[in-house]
C-alpha cells in the first residue's frame, strides 16, 4: 500500500506540475500579446481642432461660398464613394468653375491657432478626373493673411496630403480650407484634420503625401488673388 500510495502521489505532482507550467506558460504568452497589442490601443491621437472632420454629421460645421461666376453644390455621400472614415464624404459637384480657384469654397472657421505652435493640416480627396485645389490656413478677415496655402493634385483615388507647419503668430480667427474653382471636376473629401504637432497616421496602410507650404509662410490673399 505505501507503495502503490507513493506512487499515486509522485503522479498526482507530475500531472500538477504540468498543470502549473501550462498555465504559467498561457499567462506569459498572454501578458507578451496584450503587451504588444496595448500601444495600438493605448497610445493616444492628437485633438481634431475642426468639428465633423469626417463628415458624419453632414455639412455641420462647415462652410461654404460660390462666386457668381462659379456653380457648385456641396452635398455628402456615403456607400457610392466608400469614405474614408465613417459613413459620409464631402461631395462638390462643379458644372461651373468660375474665374479663379478660390470662386468655390469649403471651409470651417473660426478656431485659435498659437505663435511658435507647430500644426499639422491633413485631408482626403480625390476628384472626377485629375485635377488641381489648394488647401491653406488662414486669418478669417482684413488683411486675409494665408499661413500655409499649398496646391495640390487630385486624381481618381481616394490619397492624404498634409502640411507642417509652424505658427507665426497668435490669431483667434483662423480659418482651414480647401478652394478648388477654375475647372470643372467634382471634388471629394474626407477625414479632414487639425491638430497640434507632427503628421501622425491614424490609418492602417495609409501613405500620406507629405506637402510643403510656400516658400514664404505667410502672405496674405490680396497676393494671392492672381494665383487663385
Amino acid at each position: 500500500m505505501t507503495g502503490k500510495v507513493r506512487k499515486n502521489m509522485s503522479e498526482r505532482v507530475k500531472v500538477e506540475t504540468i498543470k502549473d507550467v501550462s498555465i504559467y506558460s498561457y499567462l506569459l504568452v498572454l501578458v507578451w500579446l496584450l503587451g504588444l497589442a496595448v500601444p495600438a490601443y493605448t497610445e493616444k491621437l492628437p485633438e481634431n481642432i475642426l468639428e465633423n472632420g469626417d463628415f458624419d454629421l453632414h455639412l455641420d460645421g462647415w462652410h461654404h461660398w460660390t462666386h457668381e461666376s462659379a456653380t457648385a453644390i456641396f452635398l455628402t455621400e456615403g456607400n457610392k464613394v466608400e469614405p474614408i472614415v465613417g459613413k459620409n464624404a464631402a461631395y462638390i459637384r462643379i458644372s461651373k468653375g468660375g474665374n479663379a480657384l478660390g470662386h468655390i469654397q469649403l471651409y470651417q472657421q473660426p478656431f485659435t491657432l498659437e505663435k511658435g505652435t507647430t500644426y499639422t493640416y491633413s485631408l482626403w480627396a480625390k476628384s472626377e478626373k485629375p485635377r488641381n485645389v489648394t488647401m491653406r490656413i488662414m486669418h478669417q478677415g482684413a488683411p486675409w493673411t494665408v499661413y500655409a496655402p499649398k496646391s495640390i493634385n487630385l486624381s481618381e483615388e481616394w490619397k492624404e496630403f498634409f502640411i507642417t507647419f509652424d505658427m507665426p503668430v497668435d490669431d483667434v480667427s483662423s480659418r482651414a480650407g480647401i478652394i478648388m474653382g477654375i475647372e470643372k471636376v467634382d471634388v471629394w473629401l474626407d477625414h479632414i484634420r487639425l491638430y497640434e504637432g507632427e503628421y501622425v497616421s491614424d490609418i492602417e496602410g495609409a501613405e500620406p503625401h507629405a506637402v510643403q507650404p510656400a516658400d514664404k509662410l505667410t502672405t496674405t490673399w490680396a497676393s494671392l488673388k492672381n494665383r487663385d
